[in-house]
């Protein structure tokens, strides 16, 4: 096999032609301008600016901003790294929250003291039903089901419910108030009975969709606030 490198071929095992060409590392030097280090940074950075409209800096804004981050890197957000692994490392295992810890660190002096984490808020949506802000509810193997199937779910899961409006992002999939309008029954019959797969328009290969919901009480029909979001997977 033979790489053709413009005016000669060049056959693999051409050890000078793999050491002239071969990608290194390189450390990062932010004072010698013949590295032409901060006139890549400067460049990449103003291509970023230019794309996300954002204010373009100079050449030796850039150089002086780098003079300070490289250091920071190497050691509070390398610090915090490390301490959020630990944490994400605890939730895999499914430690108790009395197992894990708040982390407050500033090396400048160099303090860190750490603290168990208090317990997430509780919001009571009925009588023995409590969610949290990092509550997710779910529903599994759904490909196949109705609009009114998935209510249906919802409402066997979580008794005393009942399911008001499905929104997928920004757009309505059911509206309460606007479907037991008169003379929408067929529409609301059509939509009930189409699959929900069809209504989020989602893709082959999507495993899931989250869904927003709005409920009340079926006792009294009270509207009910904090219910978490759904997680439909297919």
């Amino acid at each position: 096999m033979e790489h053709l490198n413009k005016d000669r071929k060049v056959k693999l095992g051409d050890s000078e032609w793999i050491e002239k060409h071969m990608i290194r590392s390189e450390e990062f030097e932010k004072d010698n301008d013949a590295n032409f280090h901060i006139d890549f940074m400067y460049a990449m950075g103003n291509c970023r600016a230019a794309a996300y409209k954002l204010e373009p800096m100079d050449w030796i804004t850039v150089k002086l901003k780098a003079g300070r981050i490289v250091p920071a890197l190497a050691t509070t957000t390398a610090s915090i790294s490390g301490l959020q692994t630990l944490e994400l490392v605890k939730i895999i295992k499914e430690s108790t929250i009395e197992e894990h810890r708040n982390i407050f660190l500033n090396l400048a002096v160099p303090i860190m003291t750490a603290g168990e984490p208090g317990v997430a808020p509780k919001i009571k949506l009925l009588e023995g039903l409590e969610v949290n802000l990092w509550d997710r509810w779910e529903i599994k193997d759904a490909k196949d089901i109705s609009l009114q199937e998935f209510m249906a779910k919802i409402e066997e899961t979580y008794k005393g419910l009942e399911v008001k409006d499905v929104i997928h992002g920004n757009a309505p999939l059911f509206m309460h108030a606007f479907m037991s309008a008169p003379g929408k029954e067929q529409d609301k019959k059509k939509a009930l009975a189409s699959k929900l797969t069809e209504l989020v328009d989602c893709e082959s290969d999507d495993k899931f969709v989250d869904l927003t919901i709005n409920c009340q009480t079926k006792e009294n029909g009270k509207e009910v606030q904090g219910v978490p979001s759904v997680r439909v997977y297919f």
